[in-house]
């Protein structure tokens, strides 16, 4: 595995994790608010969700502006993974609860 693959794998896990992290601190929002049952409306619910998605569009921009070399396979599959990994978690932690 050479550096271009390295340097993507990198910045894949950084954007994932950062995004992971953005989506979860969302949700657990969300479950406080129905909680509290004061759930906002979709309309609520846009302005942040478009947020996260604007930063993640913006931040796979940036890696390509800025590290061109960067291996774009290597980079998917860091990001893929490790925005994954938390929601797994949190589903088995979820539904292992349940028995």
């Amino acid at each position: 595995m050479g550096v271009n693959a390295w340097l993507g794998l990198i910045l894949g896990m950084a954007i994932g994790g950062t995004f992971a992290r953005l989506q979860l601190l969302a949700l657990r929002r969300n479950e406080l608010l129905e909680q509290r049952q004061q759930l906002p409306g979709l309309l609520r619910q846009l302005p942040g969700a478009g947020g996260r998605v604007a930063f993640l569009l913006v931040a796979l921009v940036l890696v390509q502006v800025l590290f061109p070399a960067a291996d774009k396979w290597w980079l998917s599959g860091g990001l893929v993974i490790t925005y994954a990994i938390p929601f797994l978690w949190r589903l088995k932690d979820k539904y292992s609860n349940r028995r």
